[in-house]
């Protein structure tokens, strides 16, 4: 059988998993009013999200993402939440299947292209080390892979959903005509930090006539909340709405992540090589390796990454010692390549 049809029989013909975050877009124009206090508050949560980083020796991590993986795992881990779950909660383990999959597929790819790229065992390994020591979820829905999955590498769609879960709770209520007047990135930065850390004092900025009305006094704004609200169906909060417009956001990232994988094959692979599209959702040669397409070429297998922003990092399939490997990028209606390793690859 050909190699091709059986690699593409074991992976499936899955697409890609988005674990760069696209360049900011309108998303929070998408979701919110113009004239509301909601959009203003979204893009600064946006920039909050995305701006809010550690740095580990000469890798960065995005704050929030970490503290948002933990807090889904903690409430997950409290089975008095686990009754109405809408979406399932699952951390992958050892066991898991997903893991099982993951690395049998990465024994396959090590197999074909290590003559071209010895050190995708040790970058591997290092990465494995590095996804099994932190919080790590799977979500599905009807036992399917659900798009919650991309949630937690997301910045747009969590700023939509912390502003949806905060216009719910009423925190926006009559601040209409003061808009101009507050500092939205202070605002956004409280109220997330509140959400995550209950002791830190919540700024309210809503009129004092709503702060004494006993009957508008703002429940509990703490992450188990939020949680509660997003994966169980909380129908005073209209949990539907919610989720509805965090996944138009993830829907809309992952149908641009494909399209630029589809393009990019018809261009500078279809029938024109032996190749193999290994993107996937939750894929692992994605997710640890970056590596989208493999092709045949002259004498070996080169990995390929494809790009959809500028903002995607590279420094995974450029640590794997290749001697040839290609990130295309793409620009308007066509791919940037990188020359400097792409020799083999033309249309």
């Amino acid at each position: 059988m050909n190699l091709k049809k059986i690699i593409k029989e074991q992976l499936g013909q899955h697409k890609k998993n988005i674990i760069s975050e696209m360049a900011v877009s309108d998303y929070c124009k998408k979701a919110f009013s113009s004239i509301g206090p909601e959009l203003p508050f979204c893009e600064a949560a946006e920039n909050y999200i995305k701006n809010e980083v550690e740095t580990s020796g000469k890798f960065k991590k995005k704050v929030i993402f970490e503290k948002f993986r933990n807090g889904v795992a903690n409430f997950s881990n409290d089975e008095q939440n686990l009754d109405d779950l809408q979406i399932k909660i699952e951390e992958v383990s050892e066991n898991h299947p997903i893991m099982k999959e993951g690395i049998e597929e990465i024994k396959v790819i090590n197999g074909l292209i290590e003559p071209n790229c010895p050190n995708v065992s040790k970058v591997f390994e290092r990465q494995l080390s590095t996804f099994k020591n932190k919080v790590q979820l799977y979500f599905s829905e009807n036992e399917k892979y659900s798009i919650t999955n991309r949630l937690d590498t997301n910045y747009s769609a969590i700023a939509v959903l912390f502003t949806k879960f905060f216009q719910h709770k009423g925190a926006f209520d009559s601040t209409k005509e003061k808009l101009n007047n507050i500092n939205w990135g202070e605002i956004s930065k409280n109220w997330i930090d509140h959400s995550f850390n209950p002791s830190i004092e919540f700024k309210d900025i809503r009129s004092d006539e709503d702060m004494k009305d006993n009957k508008k006094i703002l429940s509990t704004l703490n992450f188990v909340e939020l949680c509660r609200i997003y994966f169980n169906n909380v129908i005073l909060f209209n949990s539907k709405d919610i989720r509805d417009s965090v996944n138009k956001v993830l829907v809309d990232v992952r149908r641009r992540g494909f399209e630029s994988e589809n393009e990019f094959e018809k261009k500078y692979l279809d029938e024109k090589k032996e190749f193999m599209r290994l993107a996937k959702d939750y894929g692992f040669a994605d997710r640890f390796l970056g590596i989208d397409f493999i092709y045949k070429g002259k004498d070996f297998w080169i990995p390929v990454q494809v790009k959809s922003s500028p903002t995607e990092a590279t420094f995974l399939i450029s640590s794997l010692g290749c001697k040839t490997y290609v990130v295309a990028q793409k620009d308007g209606k066509t791919f940037r390549i990188n020359t400097l390793h792409s020799g083999e690859l033309t249309h």
